[in-house]
């Protein structure tokens, strides 16, 4: 099972003022931002696990738009990440994918200079990641909701390497608003390198996916309360059981605090204040922190 980031829909992503959020109305055309001189080329990075058809649109409707797979080629599938490369209409080739990948997280636009391998190579090598303990991970920052917290956790000399070739990354919120994040828009991308995470990094990276990862944990399971609840109202709700169950109780397994929030659905948001229910979750006060195994947001190599 996927498992996926997100972080509150009313927090906005800065480092020194390089992310914004438009307006909903300049989606398709967010590219043509003053400033931004050297773009030729826009290129649109599609997730396939989540949008299994793109595969079947790119053989028949967009046959002649350049592209090609993030996946290694001994590994390739039709879930992996797509790159398109929009050379011409670019505004309608966007909104077209914009309308039909509407609802999902997995469409995401780069603006920049490089053409089609070179911008290829360079984000292969940015989803190849390395831990502290040498455990080597795939990112998946196309994901867009992976893709904030991704940059967010970014060092300095990181985010220049990242965003070195590119002058704006632009993605959908929570919100369906979109967000750029700015990049440098160097001309030549710099040599692959894979990206080293501190222990702090990684642990900021995996305490944000927690929340998406119980969310779809809950939803693919078909918890019925969680189905009542308006879909605008269930990330923020469930984001707050799991803050309570791990921060307070000391929660560590994905199925105990999916078992914590789907409490919480259908008794109440302060369920755990009951007599009998505080009695049991006291046995998890001042568990160990909680470990790094079973969050896809990173993927094990």
């Amino acid at each position: 099972m996927d498992y996926l980031f997100a972080i509150d829909n009313k927090i906005i992503i800065q480092r020194d003022e390089m992310a914004f959020i438009h307006s909903a109305g300049d989606a398709a055309t967010s590219w043509n931002i003053p400033g931004q001189a050297g773009a030729s080329s826009v290129f649109l990075l599609i997730d396939g696990a989540q949008y299994p058809g793109i595969w079947r649109i790119l053989q028949y409707r967009f046959r002649r738009l350049p592209w090609v797979s993030l996946a290694d080629a001994d590994c390739a599938s039709e879930s992996g990440p797509v790159l398109l490369h929009a050379t011409s209409d670019q505004t309608m080739t966007l909104a077209w994918f914009l309308e039909h990948t509407k609802g999902l997280h997995c469409l995401s636009w780069i603006e920049s200079s490089l053409g089609l391998t070179a911008m290829r190579d360079h984000l292969r090598s940015l989803a190849r990641i390395t831990a502290e303990d040498g455990v080597s991970y795939d990112m998946r920052f196309y994901d867009t909701r992976i893709l904030p917290a991704w940059y967010q956790m970014l060092d300095a000399h990181q985010e220049v390497h990242a965003l070195g070739p590119i002058n704006s990354w632009t993605y959908l919120d929570r919100d369906s608003l979109p967000c750029t994040l700015f990049g440098h828009s160097q001309a030549h991308a710099p040599a692959g390198q894979t990206l080293q995470l501190s222990a702090t990094q990684e642990r900021s990276l995996l305490e944000a996916t927690l929340p998406d990862i119980v969310l779809e944990y809950l939803e693919q399971n078909g918890n019925a309360d969680l189905a009542a609840m308006p879909p605008a109202q269930r990330y923020a709700f469930i984001a707050d059981q799991v803050k309570k169950a791990s921060s307070q109780y000391g929660i560590v397994s994905i199925q105990e605090i999916a078992l914590f929030c789907s409490l919480a659905l259908g008794i109440g948001c302060n369920f755990d204040k009951l007599l009998p229910v505080a009695q049991v979750l006291q046995k998890f006060t001042g568990a160990a922190a909680r470990s790094a195994g079973g969050y896809a947001a990173l993927q094990n190599a």
